[in-house]
């Protein structure tokens, strides 16, 4: 079956492009969906439906940190997971730990991102407080941010907003794995 790379949706048939970000679809799963021996426990099972795609995003960067893999269905903002991670990710969720206790950042601070050019490798970093995310990297490859753009100016948006805020939030930082 297709998936979508970006989304990390599943397609059934001969679909060629995503319908929701319009990414070339491939053959192989994304990370995290491997063949198993137990196909129940990889079987996707639906852990949540959100109304904002941010909310979205942030839900799936928390779970993908505690090493749970994800997926998306088309037209539908509804996060999946493995029926054997499903428990775990719903204590993720609730804001309880799933491993060992991972430190904490203000959210306030977590403003910058990097890019990575898939031609030359070069690290390209952003502030989001002060900067846009560029369209080209130095050596002229354009990177693909058409699903991202929106994602990205809102998040600036919300991290400009909470810099000047007079209280913190704060998000747990999971620990690498040993």
């Amino acid at each position: 079956m297709p998936y979508c790379p970006n989304c990390r949706t599943e397609y059934v048939g001969a679909a060629e492009r995503c319908t929701d970000c319009g990414a070339e679809l491939v053959a192989t799963p994304p990370q995290g969906w491997q063949a198993t021996s137990d196909a129940d426990a990889m079987r996707p099972a639906e852990l949540c439906e959100l109304t904002d795609m941010v909310a979205l995003d942030l839900l799936e960067a928390q779970l993908r940190a505690a090493g749970i893999p994800t997926a998306r269905r088309p037209r539908r903002l509804a996060l999946f997971v493995p029926t054997s991670h499903l428990e775990s990710a719903r204590r993720v969720m609730e804001g309880r730990p799933v491993g060992p206790m991972p430190e904490t950042a203000a959210l306030s601070e977590l403003h910058r991102i990097r890019l990575v050019c898939e031609e030359c490798d070069k690290e390209t970093r952003v502030d989001l407080l002060e900067e846009r995310v560029p369209e080209v990297c130095s050596c002229g490859h354009r990177f693909d941010l058409a699903s991202a753009r929106a994602v990205l100016d809102r998040y600036a948006e919300v991290m400009r907003s909470l810099a000047d805020a007079d209280f913190d939030i704060e998000v747990e930082i999971p620990r690498p794995e040993p």
